[in-house]
C-alpha cells in the first residue's frame, strides 16, 4: 500500500525541485512569454519602407525588454491598404505602416483628405514638422482612433513627390492630362483635384497597378518615386511629369484595441520605434529621389519637369467644396499661414 501522505517540507521540496525541473528543461522561458506583434506594409521587400520596419523591430525589442517581439510583413502579403486598416479595427494586425492620408478610406478617417490638398504642404519636412506637433492634428489621430478604430500614433517618414506616371506623353501642361485614365487612391480629395483637370480618375489598390498599366486599363498613375521605382513600374509607363502636387508623409497605424490596453511606457517604446523608422524612411527615400532619374533616363523613360505653376493654377481652391465637411473648417489656411514663419 502506497502512502499518499506528504509532509509540508516534502511538499515544498517537490515544488522547488519541480520548479528547477521547469526551468532547467525551459532555459528559454522568459523569452517565450514575450508577446508577438505584427506589422505590415504594402511596399516591397528591402524598399526603404521595409528598412524603416527593420529599425522599429529593433528598438520595439530591445526597448521593451523583451515584453515584445515584432514580425514584419511586406509585399503586401497581409494584404492591400483596405485589407490592413480592417485587420486592425478586428485586432488580428496590431500595426501598419503606408502613406499617412490613407486612414481616410475608413468612415471617421475622412479629416486626413486634407493632407491631399493640392500644394498644401511646401516640403515633407514641413508636414512631419507641423502634423507632430500641432494640437489640432493630435485630437484628430483621438477622435479617428475612437471612431474608426485605427489610431495614428506617428507621421514619420517623408514621402517621394507625388507626380504622374504615364503611357502616355509628355505632360508638360494641365490641358495634356485631359480625358487620361489614371489610377489614384481611393481618396476624394485627390479624386476632386484630378476631376478638375478632367482626368478620369481609376480608384485601385497598389497591388493592381502594375498589372493595369500593362493591359492598358489605365494611361497612368498618380504616386510618387517610393512607391514606384520598386515595383518597376518604369517597365510600362515610359513617361514621367514631376508634378509635385502633394507632399506626404507615411503613418504609423495601430490597432486601438490594442493601444488601448498598453502602458503609458509601452506606448512611448512605440512611439521612440516609429520616429527612428521614420528618419530611415526619409533617408533612404532622399537618396532614391537622387537616384530615381537616372534609373528611370536608364529604362528608357522621359522624365520631365511640367509648367507647375499651371497645374498649381489649375487646381486652385478645389478643396473648397470639401471644406468643412471633411476637416473642420479653416484648417487648411492655418495650415498655409504655418508656413510663413
Amino acid at each position: 500500500m502506497i502512502d499518499l501522505k506528504i509532509g509540508r517540507r516534502g511538499l515544498l521540496g517537490g515544488a522547488l525541485l519541480g520548479g528547477a525541473a521547469a526551468a532547467i528543461g525551459a532555459p528559454g522561458i522568459a523569452r517565450a512569454q514575450a508577446k508577438n506583434l505584427k506589422i505590415a506594409t504594402i511596399a516591397l521587400n528591402n524598399s526603404p519602407w521595409h528598412k524603416a520596419l527593420l529599425r522599429f523591430k529593433e528598438v520595439v525589442e530591445t526597448d521593451s525588454k523583451g515584453r515584445y517581439t515584432i514580425s514584419v510583413y511586406t509585399d503586401g502579403q497581409l494584404g492591400d491598404i483596405n485589407q490592413l486598416l480592417s485587420a486592425m479595427q478586428l485586432g488580428t494586425v496590431e500595426f501598419s505602416y503606408f502613406g499617412l492620408s490613407s486612414i481616410s478610406y475608413v468612415r471617421g478617417g475622412e479629416a486626413l483628405n486634407v493632407l491631399y490638398v493640392p500644394y498644401l504642404f511646401k516640403s515633407g519636412e514641413w508636414g512631419e514638422k507641423i502634423i507632430n506637433t500641432d494640437p489640432q492634428f493630435q485630437e484628430m489621430f483621438s477622435k479617428i482612433g475612437e471612431t474608426a478604430g485605427v489610431r495614428v500614433f506617428g507621421a514619420w517618414g517623408q514621402r517621394s513627390s507625388r507626380a504622374i506616371q504615364s503611357t502616355k506623353g509628355p505632360i508638360l501642361k494641365p490641358e495634356d492630362v485631359k480625358g487620361m485614365r489614371l489610377r489614384i487612391p481611393p481618396i476624394p480629395m485627390l479624386r476632386a483635384m484630378f476631376d478638375r483637370l478632367g482626368v478620369q480618375s481609376t480608384p485601385l489598390g497598389m497591388l493592381e497597378i502594375y498589372s493595369a498599366l500593362s493591359r492598358g486599363t489605365v494611361d497612368g498613375q498618380d504616386n510618387g518615386f517610393d512607391l514606384a521605382i520598386p515595383p518597376r513600374f518604369h517597365e510600362a509607363a515610359k513617361f514621367w511629369s514631376a508634378t509635385d502636387h502633394v507632399n506626404e508623409l507615411v503613418g504609423f497605424f495601430v490597432s486601438e484595441r490594442f493601444w488601448r490596453g498598453l502602458s503609458s511606457e509601452d506606448r512611448e517604446v512605440f512611439k521612440k520605434a516609429s520616429r527612428e523608422a521614420g528618419a530611415v524612411t526619409t533617408a533612404l527615400t532622399s537618396k532614391l529621389d537622387t537616384d530615381a532619374i537616372e534609373i528611370l533616363k536608364a529604362a528608357g523613360v522621359t522624365y520631365v519637369v511640367p509648367d507647375r505653376d499651371a497645374f498649381r493654377k489649375a487646381v486652385a481652391g478645389v478643396e473648397v467644396e470639401l471644406e468643412g465637411k471633411m476637416w473642420p473648417a479653416g484648417l487648411v489656411e492655418r495650415l498655409r499661414k504655418l508656413q510663413e514663419a
